[in-house]
């Protein structure tokens, strides 16, 4: 048997770095022997619970299966890992300190089978491995990273459009997150409400967002939904602080209703996440009047963030994250015709407009409120796998399957955006894979001051804003 035993101190509360440790499906993240590392079943964290990963050893990687043994939160954790040719403990104890976090790592592993005969020979190999693997977890919990800012060459990709679209597939975002530090945070007393929460990726940031801690708002039309939905999120990941709250956001009756409700049973709400909308491919009016498109994509969006504002200012430090799309670069404001009456309908093009509207409003948003505590943020998701997807763009979704990303992937930006503290020193910026993106590259789509004046004021008319201000 080989022991290897190292000490590190970081700056991090204990409760969050005993969360971030404990949960071996982020060994990937901060270990540079894990090729790969999962939680393997649902449920919260304890006795029992089992992990998979891929550990690198020499040019090739080996299965190993990891069991909680035993699980005293948040002083010490004990794994138990096995493979064919490796047998592991990993103890692991946590001290509160003036400053932080003392970490303690013990690690005995044992080579198996034939492989026993050269255990004596790997140890200074192994103890290598071992302080890589400590230094890679005080990295992952320790220095801050620098202001996010947006990249001449990013820019370049995103105005010569092939290699921007590029970054939107599944082959962009495992190319972008080679570069990511890991979201070593805790999320626990945040209210965080996400629109849209039941299917796609609204559903996959409420999981990632609850698994961090947080208490999330699950806003959906359907009630039988939503509550499978939280049922299937609290079983996940062991977080029973999930609500539920009903509205159709096509219609601003039930925005206002919803916007009653969450300030009446939310004392604070610190990230609202915008995610909620439709594509349709025939023009369709609501009860109220409203192009569908419009009033789910953009009517909803300002007249919930509105009226909440009041409630994120006091919350602060918050955050506003609204769900746009690629497809906005297609197209500028339309102001002389929001309702889409005139001409024959293009939902997609309908999209587009609602969406490239929200992205503007964020700026606007953004400016707004500098200094108060609350920063806005717009993000797309690149080309996601979704049921909106598959539903809407069935041609699209045909062509291009191989290339989307889960809806997973594509919520991950939500998640940082909703986490990280790098998002929250920097606002009105629009994301993709947690870097900030331009948001025009066609001449005639970046909004004027006067057009953006002119959005404001149409907003406010078509949802009575003003009149209730």
């Amino acid at each position: 048997m080989i022991r290897l035993r190292e000490t590190i101190e970081v700056a991090r509360p204990i409760d969050e770095v005993f969360a971030y440790v404990s949960n071996f499906g982020n060994a990937a993240q901060w270990d540079p022997g894990v090729a790969d590392s999962s939680k393997s079943g649902p449920g919260p964290i304890g006795i029992g619970t089992k992990f998979d990963l891929r550990v690198k050893f020499g040019p090739r990687s080996i299965p190993m299966t990891y069991v909680v043994r035993e699980y005293d939160p948040p002083h010490r954790v004990l794994l138990e890992g096995n493979g064919d040719s490796v047998h592991a403990l990993d103890d692991i104890g946590f001290v509160a300190e003036p400053r932080g976090t003392r970490i303690t790592y013990t690690a005995d592993i044992s080579l198996l089978g034939a492989s026993r005969i050269v255990e004596p020979l790997l140890k200074g190999a192994l103890d290598r491995v071992g302080r890589n693997a400590v230094r890679g977890l005080e990295a992952a919990l320790s220095g801050e990273s620098p202001t996010p800012e947006r990249s001449r060459l990013t820019d370049l990709q995103d105005r010569l459009i092939v290699p921007g679209l590029l970054g939107f597939t599944n082959l962009g975002y495992h190319w972008h997150k080679r570069s990511w530090k890991p979201l070593a945070v805790s999320l626990r007393d945040r209210t965080v409400v996400v629109t849209g929460a039941t299917s796609g990726l609204g559903q996959a940031a409420a999981l990632q967002l609850a698994e961090l801690g947080a208490r999330v708002i699950l806003v959906g039309r359907n009630r039988d939904k939503a509550e499978d939905t939280r049922r299937e999120i609290v079983a996940a990941t062991g977080n029973d602080d999930i609500a539920v709250a009903l509205a159709d956001l096509s219609l601003l009756s039930e925005v206002r209703k919803l916007a009653r409700k969450l300030l009446r049973d939310e004392p604070r709400i610190h990230v609202l996440v915008n995610n909620a909308g439709v594509l349709l491919n025939q023009r369709t009016t609501t009860a109220e009047g409203n192009e569908a498109t419009l009033a789910t994509n953009l009517l909803a969006p300002y007249l919930l963030t509105q009226t909440l504002l009041p409630r994120l200012r006091a919350s602060a430090p918050s955050r506003i994250i609204n769900v746009s799309s690629g497809g906005m670069y297609a197209t500028g404001l339309a102001l002389d015709d929001l309702q889409y009456e005139g001409g024959a309908y293009d939902g997609s093009r309908a999209y587009a407009r609602a969406k490239r509207a929200l992205v503007t409003l964020t700026e606007i948003w953004a400016a707004q409120l500098s200094g108060s505590g609350v920063v806005v943020h717009a993000m797309h998701p690149g080309w996601a796998d979704t049921p909106g997807v598959a539903g809407s763009l069935p041609g699209f979704h045909r062509i291009t399957r191989r290339f989307l990303r889960t809806a997973e992937q594509g919520a991950d930006t939500i998640t940082w955006l909703a986490a990280s503290p790098e998002a929250a020193r920097v606002s009105g910026m629009f994301w993709l894979d947690r870097e900030p993106h331009t948001t025009h590259v066609l001449p005639g789509t970046a909004p004027s001051p006067q057009e953006r004046q002119e959005l404001m004021e149409a907003l406010a008319r078509l949802t009575g804003w003003k009149q209730r201000a």
